[in-house]
């Protein structure tokens, strides 16, 4: 066999085993980092269950009412059934569907608590649910390690239903919470 063929025949054959080898360990670095994110991902939802208070100012829409049924809403903040906290808001209703996005007015509260809200025409929304979830960081080659708890705005429980934060008319209940008497 010719030098010249052999030699070209040696140096692709280190070329594509330095290129699988370079390929494998990729490869391996990304399953590695997938399992122990899985593995993170437990571990830290564990931490970021532990905290106990709601500093965020959970967003919450309410739809399908008529405009002046929604310029103003009681919250109630309900903990252990007695009535903590109160605050009554009022709002100038602009989208032309009657959709009204706001935020609940309370600076911090318990995740166990329950927020009641109160329509001007006597509709009652009981939230509930609140918690923080961990959100993994990825880079351009998946996980990196790290993380952050962040708050789950929107995945509230409204009138004993998991809801997107979405307090529609007609899933609203009219009898007064016996708690607000």
């Amino acid at each position: 066999m010719n030098k010249y063929l052999r030699g070209c025949l040696i140096a692709l054959s280190i070329f594509i085993l330095i290129t699988g080898l370079i390929v494998g360990w990729f490869w391996w670095s990304v399953e590695n980092n997938h399992v122990r994110a899985e593995e993170d991902g437990i571990r830290f939802s564990k931490e970021c269950d532990a905290i106990n208070i709601i500093t965020e100012k959970p967003n919450i829409m309410l739809g399908q009412f008529r405009k002046n049924e929604i310029t103003e809403l009681k919250f109630h903040l309900i903990r252990n059934n007695i009535l903590i906290k109160d605050s009554t808001v009022q709002y100038t209703i602009t989208d032309p569907d009657n959709y009204l996005s706001t935020n609940i007015p309370f600076d911090n509260f318990k995740k166990s608590d329950s927020i009641i809200v109160e329509t001007k025409n006597k509709i009652y929304f009981t939230i509930s649910g609140f918690h923080h979830y961990a959100y993994l960081h990825y880079g351009m080659f998946g996980y990196v390690g790290s993380h952050d708890c962040r708050f789950a705005d929107g995945s509230y429980i409204v009138n004993g239903k998991n809801q997107n934060g979405t307090l529609l008319k007609k899933n609203g209940k009219n009898e007064k919470p016996s708690l607000l008497d």
